[in-house]
């Protein structure tokens, strides 16, 4: 087995996300336990997943982080009480509505503690009314960020952006055809940083004309995006285009896929 080919398929993000057939689970789950790199590939996006996550809200201040921390550790230790984490495939995309109330309840106790200790600091309380902003927009993204990630559990056409010069799989598409909205999503399999000042651009093609789908930043932290909706499509298509992107594609794509 050629577990290099296996992992850049896709097939690991597909089974964290929650998104594989109960076939693909299996044959999943059963390879982890007989090749570490595949359960170490598994792992490390998990952790990537979570990281993007923590990244992408807002930070708590600094002296809270440590809590945080410890919170998020004290949880994980008691949500698989004497499991052994590599022998049982883990998904940990279930805590991250625990993650954003961890980190929620603490900025919120940040708020408390600063009114009742420090009322008479107009700087404590200018920052009081900056934590509770960030409270309320917190809350805002990790709600964006649930729906999408319940959007993503549903029914969805999946198709793997594959590398034109054989590089394997840079990403996948998961396109919600069946709302009226056809909401698409872009998630990085094994996507290289493009050129400086170049930047990745989605496209769908219908009838042989490309159809802008937005621009793609290729970030440590970031391995999910909401990319613009789209009708109708015949094939989705990767290129890379300056800084901002561009009207038309204007060159070869890098990536493509058949529906």
């Amino acid at each position: 087995m050629n577990v290099k080919e296996y992992i850049s398929s896709g097939i690991v993000e597909s089974y964290v996300m929650g998104l594989a057939t109960e076939a693909e689970r299996t044959e999943f789950e059963a390879l982890c336990a007989q090749y570490p790199e595949i359960a170490e590939a598994r792992n490390a996006f998990e952790l990537a997943l979570e990281e993007q996550l923590l990244n992408d809200s807002l930070q708590a201040p600094p002296f809270l982080q440590s809590q945080i921390k410890d919170k998020v550790n004290s949880s994980a230790g008691e949500a698989y009480p004497g499991e052994l984490p590599e022998e049982t495939p883990v998904r940990r995309v279930g805590a991250w509505k625990f993650l954003a109330a961890a980190s929620l309840i603490l900025l919120a106790g940040s708020v408390y503690w600063a009114l009742t200790t420090n009322k008479k600091n107009q700087d404590l309380l200018a920052r009081n009314k900056e934590l509770e902003n960030q409270a309320q927009q917190s809350t805002a993204q990790m709600n964006r960020m649930q729906d999408d990630i319940d959007k993503l559990r549903h029914p969805m056409m999946t198709a793997a952006l594959k590398s034109t010069d054989n590089k394997g799989t840079f990403a996948t598409i998961y396109w919600d055809t069946l709302s009226a909205s056809k909401d698409v999503y872009l998630l990085i399999n094994n996507m290289p940083q493009p050129p400086s000042q170049k930047q990745y651009q989605l496209w769908a093609l219908l009838n042989g004309q490309p159809i802008d789908l937005g621009m793609i930043e290729v970030k440590e932290k970031t391995l999910l995006y909401r990319m613009k909706n789209v009708q109708n499509a015949q094939a989705f298509a990767i290129t890379v285009e300056p800084k901002g992107g561009s009207e038309k594609p204007t060159s070869a794509p890098v990536a493509m896929s058949n529906l």
